[in-house]
């Protein structure tokens, strides 16, 4: 009896260990089939760069003497503008053209998490069209400020651009992620508040991504993505503080890394913008206490997450840390090559736009 018992027993532990090795290998070949699926995107995301937001690069094209130069310098970069009347415009293309590259080679629930980070250019569009119509821009004139995108096609953008009032303009916008838009301008007349709303629903659709994503890429994109409703949360606080507007609470999200949900409260809740920024007392953004103009308080989040996402794509080069720097990088480059481009032609003083640039410029 004693002995069948200890041989059930072996048995048994022997069964449990056999189930052991092969969870740990299963677990261990996801984890290598994973890292084999980013390799080809992440090498790449390497070799594209992200040139234009590095010191050196950025001080040779300023120090070019005329704008034909530093167009000759970027088209090298895949940067193509043909039009300076639209430089903004074919640079923004240009970009999206090198995202789409990348993006086409990612495993398909990194390409899901990709194409919500590009929404926001989509939102970029609507953003331009509402404001146009608002200032009662020329039709003409608005179709040479914006493009197609991936969920606001060429019929969208006409009807937009061809209604007769903002009410029309925003009806456009029913068959789009954006439709929540259209409520908050029929209850606010307020496009300040359909602004930071396009943002919210760019970071919600982020954050529903990630749900997809491979174990792998899990950690690097929350703690990206935490960062990123922090630094929302704070422009938020900062644009809507300045401008005097009330009931800012509903325009916050939860789900940041260091601002609690007291802290949020306390900043919506404060009646200036100097008390919303006391609250910053203790975690990485405390630094922007002493920051008392909303442009400068934006930059310097831009490039606080510039620097944060270099590091991510360091400490996990063998997942989505790659993919999140050259999301980020990206469009930080494009922004850094407009205001480049635009202090050319105004003939603007070169400290003025170096103190535009997001990156390891001076």
């Amino acid at each position: 009896m004693l002995d069948s018992t200890a041989i059930i027993l072996a048995i048994t532990i022997s069964l449990l260990t056999i189930f052991v090795v092969i969870a740990f290998l299963m677990g261990f070949f996801r984890k290598m089939l994973s890292i084999g699926a980013y390799m080809g995107p992440n090498a790449t995301i390497f070799a594209i760069g992200n040139k234009y937001t590095e010191k050196e690069h950025l001080e040779e094209i300023l120090n070019y003497a005329s704008i034909n130069e530093v167009l000759s310098e970027i088209r090298k970069e895949g940067y193509h503008v043909e039009d300076l009347k639209r430089y903004d415009i074919e640079v923004e293309k240009s970009m999206l053209s090198m995202m789409k590259r990348a993006v086409e080679m990612l495993p398909d629930d990194a390409k899901n998490f990709a194409e919500a980070y590009m929404l926001k250019y989509d939102a970029n569009t609507v953003k331009r069209i509402l404001r146009a119509k608002y200032a009662k821009v020329p039709k003409n004139r608005i179709y040479d400020m914006v493009y197609e995108g991936r969920h606001i096609s060429r019929l969208i953008i006409q009807h937009m651009v061809e209604a007769t009032n903002m009410e029309d303009a925003f009806a456009a916008l029913d068959a789009t992620p954006f439709r929540e838009c259209i409520k908050v301008w029929n209850e606010s007349n307020d496009l300040r508040k359909v602004e930071l709303t396009l943002d919210r629903i760019v970071l919600r659709s982020l954050m529903e991504s990630k749900n997809a994503l491979d174990e792998n890429a899990l950690e690097p994109t929350n703690i990206f993505l935490s960062m990123l409703v922090d630094i929302y949360n704070i422009k938020t606080v900062a644009r809507t503080k300045a401008a005097e507007m009330e009931n800012i609470e509903e325009l916050l999200l939860e789900g940041g890394y260091e601002l609690s949900e007291w802290k949020l409260r306390g900043m919506a809740d404060a009646r200036s913008l100097e008390e919303a920024l006391a609250q910053l007392e203790g975690t990485s953004y405390s630094f922007l206490r002493d920051v008392h103009d909303p442009f400068i308080i934006e930059l310097e989040l831009d490039r606080m997450l510039l620097r944060k996402v270099n590091e991510l794509s360091l400490a996990f080069s063998t997942s989505a840390g790659p993919l999140i720097m050259f999301l980020v990088s990206k469009d930080f480059e494009a922004r850094n090559l407009k205001a480049i481009l635009k202090g050319y032609m105004e003939s603007l003083p070169k400290d003025r736009i170096r103190g535009l640039l997001v990156g390891d410029a001076p």
